[in-house]
């Protein structure tokens, strides 16, 4: 007999940039089912927000901890503030993104952007995946992108920051479902989100191109976890996916770039 959502989940839910997008809405999502949650992000006011509009539209508990994952002894204070509470599930959804020439690129940004998009996701796994080894259930979400498959012109440190998580899911997945806690890369691709707004304006000039919302791609990772190792959200996307590998790793990546290029903003 499968196991209930909550029973392979619960009692908590941990979810990182939760103050919007696909991470607000996961944490809806989540509390609909019935888990606790702690909301995860650096601005408070949000925080707080959703954990008023979770708490009654749920009744469930939940645990705003307004913080920047990037600032030293982060993780400590996090741990700290969860305390004993047992997390069944955890979503490493912060995250950041850039386009544009890579000579011309913001080191600083661009170590930060692979910190936040690796190193943190690295270390919240490692922190939290032995109490649920301990307890023989649990999962953990890794979002990837649609342009972790191939390399990305105009895009490349956050396209490999990406397949990073993608690979991660893909390795750790079968050592910890040995012990009952299934893991799972989110790969989705142009979704409507505040991270999409840098580079909304070139999206007007593709009209090929289509966007999610954050609803339906977290319908999907819900759907999918404990049922595969990574998932492509939308029809659309797949159909992209496919066609992208069609053309072989370096027409793809060609692909990639030439839309890509179109959405790097103006100087």
């Amino acid at each position: 007999m499968q196991q209930s959502f909550h029973t392979s989940y619960g009692p908590w839910a941990l979810v990182t940039g939760a103050s919007s997008g696909i991470g607000a809405e996961f944490a809806r999502q989540l509390a609909a089912r019935g888990l606790n949650v702690v909301l995860v992000a650096r601005r408070a006011q949000r925080l707080d927000a959703l954990a008023t509009e979770l708490r009654a539209a749920s009744g469930v508990e939940v645990l705003p901890v307004p913080l920047d994952l990037l600032a030293p002894g982060a993780l400590a204070r996090l741990r700290d503030a969860v305390g004993a509470r047992p997390i069944g599930l955890l979503v490493n959804n912060a995250g950041s993104a850039s386009v544009g020439s890579f000579v011309d690129c913001d080191i600083e940004q661009e170590l930060r952007l692979l910190d936040l998009n690796t190193r943190v996701p690295l270390a919240l796994a490692r922190a939290f995946a032995p109490g649920m080894v301990e307890r023989g259930a649990g999962g953990i979400v890794f979002l990837a992108s649609l342009i972790a498959f191939r390399g990305t012109p105009y895009s490349g440190n956050y396209a490999a920051s990406k397949a990073w998580n993608l690979v991660m899911a893909e390795s750790i997945g079968p050592e910890l479902e040995e012990h009952g806690v299934d893991v799972l890369a989110l790969c989705p691709g142009f979704t409507d989100t505040e991270m999409l707004d840098v580079v909304r304006p070139g999206l007007a000039g593709i009209p090929a191109l289509r966007t999610m919302q954050p609803d339906a791609v977290v319908r999907d990772a819900l759907a999918s976890l404990g049922r595969r190792r990574a998932v492509i959200p939308g029809i659309w996307n797949k159909i992209l996916h496919r066609f992208t590998e069609l053309l072989g790793r370096e027409g793809g990546a060609r692909f990639s770039g030439g839309v890509t290029r179109r959405l790097v903003p103006p100087d």
